[in-house]
């Protein structure tokens, strides 16, 4: 996924979460640290391990715990030091913006697992929105280390809105009835506290 549609991947909430919001903060807080990534691949020809590597310049990340609109969340930032990571989380903490490789969002708990859902909406192509992307994520904490899995399903084509724009909202329901097709794996070892 490009940056421009990786920027606009919005994380949405379950409505019907079946966890409290003291669930969500516990399991959280256990995953809130600087980490050293040990992989990040993605198969973009299934719905399973393996596939090529993403890593870029960023071979570290952040998780952080923040409330965005009354939503808890735990955010996952890519970074390219300890000392990045901690720039990067000062710069949040202002509002300011920063460069980043790569980007999770988790939003609730399941059977002691952070999961996340999320959207894209792909790009504009003459008045035909391309390549949305719908997105399930689940994070397990293993001992000092954290394995995420993003399922992705990318969604049909879709005409845009009357006003020229593609919408994560139509991306979704050209989406729906689809499978997962890709499949993104990123594994890291704790480093220390933030």
């Amino acid at each position: 996924m490009n940056r421009l549609a990786a920027l606009l991947l919005l994380p949405f909430a379950s409505l019907a979460a079946c966890t409290s919001e003291s669930d969500f903060a516990d399991v959280a807080a256990g995953a809130e640290g600087i980490y050293r990534v040990t992989s990040y691949t993605r198969n973009d020809q299934a719905c399973a391990p393996g596939g090529s590597s993403l890593l870029g310049k960023d071979k570290f990340a952040f998780a952080v715990s923040r409330q965005l609109f009354g939503i808890s969340l735990l955010d996952i930032y890519s970074c390219e030091s300890p000392a990045d990571c901690r720039a990067k989380l000062a710069a949040l903490d202002a509002n300011g913006s920063f460069s980043l490789d790569f980007s999770f969002t988790l939003s609730d708990v399941e059977a002691g697992v952070l999961v996340g859902a999320g959207a894209s909406t792909g790009f504009g192509d003459g008045g035909v929105c391309r390549e949305g992307e719908i997105t399930k994520t689940r994070l397990v904490l293993e001992g000092t280390s954290l394995r995420l899995q993003q399922e992705v399903t990318v969604a049909d084509d879709y005409p845009a809105d009357r006003d020229g724009f593609c919408t994560t909202t139509a991306a979704q329901a050209a989406a729906a009835g689809n499978a997962c097709s890709e499949l993104e794996v990123f594994s890291a070892d704790f480093v220390e506290p933030l």
